[in-house]
């Protein structure tokens, strides 16, 4: 895990490094739009128990979550050349080590930036901030939720584009002192990898 996550960072500095090579010209204008599918998977990164020092934080397998999957539905309209807002309504699912089911389902507004755009190849960073239903076994609540993610994509033709997104996206279970769940108090970051069909107009 620890491997494809410094590939992932080493593969993501490489094309910042090289954002000057294509950033040439401008694409978008205000008004036009683009409309997002993303499916991939995601990996549990770290749940944190900021309330709870014997517990702390855990990474990776500590989490006892498995490799889950991820889908989502994102549309956009640029409000000038290089920024874009909307919104994004995901699915993410994780099993447990011991067979539990984790749903996620954010509802989220999308801001997002592209400091390269050549027409044929554009590289994106989006912020989504919003709230999420999460339902683990019997348990459900609705949290904040958060993420970034960066994503190249490539345009096969003037309005068709596949890309590939990863990021982290972070929600949080919160309870006062004076609850007796206090103690659980948690954030849980996921990182999804996915494949990104756009459409532009």
């Amino acid at each position: 895990m620890k491997k494809i996550i410094i590939l992932g960072l080493a593969m993501l500095l490489i094309l910042i490094a090289a954002m000057p090579i294509f950033a040439r010209s401008t694409y978008y204008f205000p008004g036009d739009s683009m409309f997002q599918i993303r499916a991939g998977v995601d990996f549990p990164a770290f749940i944190s128990f900021y309330k709870d020092p014997d517990r702390g934080t855990v990474t990776f397998k500590d989490t006892h979550l498995n490799l889950g999957g991820y889908a989502s539905l994102s549309y956009q309209g640029f409000i000038s050349e290089s920024m874009a807002i909307g919104g994004e309504l995901t699915y993410v699912f994780n099993y447990s080590n011991s067979n539990q089911l984790l749903t996620t389902v954010p509802i989220a507004a999308k801001l997002t930036y592209l400091p390269v755009q050549t027409g044929k190849f554009d590289f994106a960073f989006s912020l989504n901030l919003g709230g999420a239903f999460i339902r683990y076994n019997e348990g459900k609540y609705f949290a904040p939720f958060a993420s970034v993610t960066a994503t190249p994509s490539f345009f096969f033709t003037e309005n068709w584009g596949l890309g590939v997104e990863t990021g982290l996206m972070v929600t949080s279970e919160f309870y006062g002192k004076n609850s007796n769940k206090s103690m659980a108090s948690a954030f849980c970051g996921l990182m999804p990898v996915t494949l990104v069909l756009s459409y532009r107009h």
